[in-house]
């Protein structure tokens, strides 16, 4: 069973990857230890920058599309943040998820669920990726299976990733709130209410390897800003962080989305990431069958507007949770407020939003078809 690449993991990252490969030519097999539709723990955000940077429109999936935003600092103060666009669309991760597979194999890619993985062993010749349901082979493969990857753990070389914690569950509501960000809820992290039309995801983010909010904390928040404790689908997830910091890439193999530490420090957000550290992977891979040249610099140049914002993030991060209420005030003056929100709807990354900043709310805004789609 010869390929030319192998993607474990049918996620975000993974089906970014494998759809850009099929498209360039390539035989590609996915493989994943889950039957999709699945659970999958996330908030279901979609930014305006994945929207996007993704390769069909996602439509059928979203279920509402927000366009104010709320910062609080604690659960006692908060600020409106306004927009006339949209800034990010809502959806259930397990539909998301589903959707992104099905648009992946009409593209050709395959699809193997695989319960378990024995072993990866790369050579000089390929990569060979031995399962419970046989042996496969291939030129290259992309990890793209999650925090707690198993690819990195086959290939040490690739050293460890730094991890946050999440935890989210639903509230039943018939009139869900706004979309909202509650910072210093948690330490080093905030609360969310992401709006599902017929209920509200509500969790708790922390960027610390040290802190793990538990069920109690998320129930507590949810009282606080929604007036129940009553909590559906509990689940708490590692978040992949710190990527900047380690390698990526073998000769073979490549890492993307959680797997690479690639989730945004500041705001928790994943799905961007991965969709665009997939895209990078499979134009990588597509360079080297083609020039028959090692991966891993070739990967590094493509993923370097991915690691060059997530590095900005994670210092302006520092700075921002350190001093929550300084930073509380600088975030709520009206310029940044402004320049926020209109790089945000204009799908801008948070690199250049901060370039932009002065210029973004003076020029004209155009959607484009992905999001007048929506």
């Amino acid at each position: 069973m010869r390929y030319d690449v192998i993607v474990v993991g049918a996620g975000p990252a993974g089906c970014a990857a494998a759809y850009d490969l099929v498209a360039a030519g390539k035989r590609v097999l996915l493989i994943d230890r889950r039957r999709f539709p699945r659970e999958k723990p996330c908030a279901g955000g979609i930014t305006i920058k994945t929207v996007r940077r993704l390769r069909y429109s996602i439509a059928p999936v979203v279920r509402q599309v927000c366009t104010d935003l709320v910062i609080g600092n604690g659960l006692h103060t908060s600020t409106t943040f306004r927009s006339a666009h949209a800034t990010c669309v809502m959806t259930v991760r397990s539909e998301f998820d589903d959707f992104c597979l099905q648009r992946t194999l009409e593209r050709g890619a395959e699809l193997e669920t695989v319960p378990h993985i024995h072993s990866i062993v790369e050579t000089a010749d390929g990569v060979t990726v031995d399962t419970t349901n046989g042996a496969f082979e291939a030129a290259h493969l992309v990890g793209a299976d999650g925090a707690n990857s198993v690819v990195r753990r086959f290939m040490p070389a690739l050293g460890r990733i730094a991890h946050g914690f999440a935890i989210e569950a639903i509230v039943r509501t018939a009139t869900p709130p706004s979309m909202a960000f509650d910072f210093g809820v948690v330490d080093f992290g905030y609360g969310w209410l992401f709006p599902k039309r017929d209920h509200v995801n509500v969790g708790l983010y922390t960027n610390s390897g040290s802190t793990r909010p538990g069920r109690a904390a998320l129930a507590e928040y949810a009282a606080a800003k929604l007036g129940t404790a009553r909590l559906e689908h509990v689940v708490g997830h590692h978040i992949g962080l710190e990527g900047w910091k380690h390698s990526h890439a073998t000769a073979r193999i490549a890492l993307a989305g959680d797997a690479a530490g690639l989730v945004d420090p500041l705001l928790g957000e994943g799905i961007h990431n991965a969709v665009a550290s997939g895209q990078a992977a499979a134009a990588a891979i597509v360079i080297a069958l083609a020039s028959r040249t090692e991966l891993a610099p070739i990967y590094r140049h493509q993923l370097r507007p991915v690691l060059n914002d997530l590095r900005a993030c994670y210092n302006d991060a520092i700075r921002f949770y350190r001093n929550l209420d300084f930073g509380y005030r600088v975030l709520t003056t009206r310029i940044v407020r402004s320049a926020l929100m209109s790089g945000y709807a204009r799908g801008l990354t948070f690199s250049q939003t901060k370039r932009r900043s002065l210029l973004l709310p003076l020029l004209p805004f155009q959607p484009g078809a992905a999001l007048q789609s929506h």
